[in-house]
């Protein structure tokens, strides 16, 4: 049951959603079903002592990009 990425055409809400077999997608604020898949980079742990930014709450301007930060603004930089 592969995570996808998503944006609605109607009210533009960028979300993630777990989608199980048949499932039709809806966007969770308005409900349509009209979306766009996006393209998501896969995340991938690797061993080592380097640990990934600490993620802030969402901020107006959005996130940073990276797959762990998901909509929210990366602090420690």
């Amino acid at each position: 049951m592969p995570i996808y990425e998503y944006t609605c055409r109607g009210c533009e809400h960028d979300f993630e959603l777990l989608v199980r077999s048949q499932e039709k997608p809806e966007c969770p604020d308005c409900g349509s079903s009209k979306l766009e898949k996006r393209l998501s980079v896969p995340a991938a742990h690797t061993a080592g002592n380097s640990s990934l930014p600490v993620c802030a709450p969402p901020s107006h301007g959005g996130g940073c990009g990276l797959p762990q930060c998901g909509q929210g603004g990366c602090m420690g930089m």
